[in-house]
């Protein structure tokens, strides 16, 4: 026989052997499951059926009654008790064993809380199989008031709120509407109550930059809870109105605040392709910058332009940009090289808009004005207009003359004096439209005589402004400027 043949038939054999091997496998795996099964048979034999009739009755928001029948079948010999099980979603909050009994109460629950509850019966060879059901408990008003109560927006006129509803564990059943009530104090009557299916209210017809305290209650199918705490809000002050306006300012009159207040800060936002901002009272004074930071950024935001203490306040008029300073008086300590705000120099042909935000104690309270309508600065024309300064004058050894130079242009405008390449000391007048310095020269010598120069800068240009004093021969009122009495001239 070959060796090719003798190799096949190897192959042969080993294949039946292994075909004979797996079927006793399978054979030995299918005996091992039907005695496992006539086991199980004869363990369930054993022990009870599950009750039957589960039921659950007298449901209030706190408790409830269940009750079962026994089961058909006790199993291997008499029922002993039955094991009892409540759990709510998760939680397992009652796991107990009675006697020989089919009622059992249930308390301490939780109000419109599903529950879920197996019962068990018991042999002496132990439990069966649990029998399961669940309930919901009833609605109770409401153990806590509605929560985070808050401002949407302010008008000089008008209060809109928003609220949170209570905690979920409070809320006790489904919470079907609310009642906000306002007064005029904190615990108050009610001079306006709406009852509302929403979490908002707008209150209209109010007084302008006056507190006014709201609270509200929240209601279920059964009841309300007691009301929230009241919060305090002020209406809106009037916004201020543009009077005039340069390339560089804006200048604005507003209503000085009829209330004692402490200060005030002057917010102002450039206005981004025409859109409106957003009501000032959204903005929390952690959100208002310095003047810097919006114009290194391309979104628009709100700065405070200046800082007005109501012992500075002496006017009605603003002018926004014209490069002052001022300082938060809420800080004990100064720096001494820089004031915290720079009322800097506007964009010219840009909108403007402001408005004041006033403090009323050192608690922190305030209110705001509504923001201004939105104001153009000119397109900047260029020039430094100097045409109401001083001309040449003339006067004599003693005399005491001042010279005036005044100019118009875009703030900052700054003045420096000199004669003969050497700095002087003037008086600058900076609460104006029109910006000026007065220069008193005392009339000593004939090195007294000569060319004084005024140095001006605005924002975009310099220019100067020449007098010339000169020497006035002989006594009398022959001089070319105004005598003003006791050797003085201007």
């Amino acid at each position: 026989m070959s060796s090719a043949k003798k190799d096949k038939r190897k192959v042969r054999k080993a294949d039946r052997q292994a075909t004979e091997k797996e079927k006793k496998r399978r054979q030995a795996i299918k005996q091992r499951k039907v005695m496992r099964e006539e086991a199980l048979w004869e363990a369930e034999a054993l022990f009870p059926d599950k009750p039957t009739n589960l039921a659950v009755a007298n449901i209030t928001s706190r408790s409830a009654e269940i009750s079962w029948l026994d089961p058909e079948n006790t199993g291997d010999g008499d029922l002993t008790g039955f094991w009892i099980k409540l759990k709510k979603k998760t939680s397992l909050i009652v796991n107990t064993t009675t006697d020989k009994v089919m009622q059992y109460d249930l308390d301490n629950l939780t109000s419109y809380t599903k529950y879920e509850i197996s019962v068990a019966a018991r042999n002496k060879h132990g439990f069966g199989e649990k029998t399961t059901t669940s309930f919901l408990t009833s609605e109770e008003a409401p153990s806590g008031p509605p929560l985070n109560i808050k401002t949407s927006s302010r008008s000089t006129s008008s209060l809109a709120f928003t609220w949170d509803p209570p905690e979920k564990d409070k809320q006790n059943g489904v919470i079907i509407t609310y009642t906000a009530c306002v007064s005029h104090s904190e615990n108050g009557p009610c001079f306006k109550i709406y009852t509302t299916i929403e979490k908002e209210w707008v209150v209209r017809n109010l007084k302008a930059s006056t507190k006014y305290y709201v609270r509200v209650l929240a209601s279920n199918k059964v009841g309300s809870s007691a009301y929230s705490g009241s919060k305090g809000f002020f209406t809106n002050f009037r916004a201020p109105k543009t009077t005039d306006m340069t390339s560089s300012t804006l200048t604005f009159s507003f209503e000085i605040p009829s209330k004692t207040f402490l200060y005030f800060y002057v917010v102002a936002l450039k206005l981004k392709d025409g859109k409106e901002p957003t009501s000032s009272d959204s903005y929390e004074n952690s959100e208002l910058v310095t003047y810097a930071e919006p114009r290194k950024s391309t979104n628009p935001k709100p700065y405070i332009a200046a800082v007005v203490a109501s012992s500075e306040v002496d006017e009605n008029m603003f002018i926004l940009g014209d490069g002052r300073n001022t300082s938060d008086p809420t800080l004990l300590i100064r720096r001494s090289t820089s004031s915290d705000y720079y009322n800097g120099p506007l964009e010219p042909d840009s909108s403007y808009s402001i408005f004041q935000r006033i403090f009323i104690n050192n608690k922190s309270e305030y209110y705001s004005t509504d923001w201004s309508s939105a104001s153009q600065t000119n397109e900047y024309a260029g020039g430094v207009l100097t045409k109401i300064s001083s001309g040449d004058t003339k006067a004599k050894e003693g005399d005491l003359v001042n010279l005036l130079c005044s100019a118009q242009g875009e703030p900052p405008i700054t003045f420096t004096w000199a004669k003969d390449q050497k700095p002087l000391e003037s008086f600058v007048e900076t609460k104006k439209p029109h910006r000026s310095s007065l220069l008193v020269v005392t009339v000593k010598d004939q090195t007294s005589f000569g060319k004084y120069i005024c140095h001006i800068r605005d924002r975009f240009q310099s220019t100067t402004h020449t007098i010339w004093v000169q020497k006035l021969e002989g006594t009398g009122n022959l001089c070319s400027g105004r005598y003003l009495g006791q050797n003085t001239y201007i």
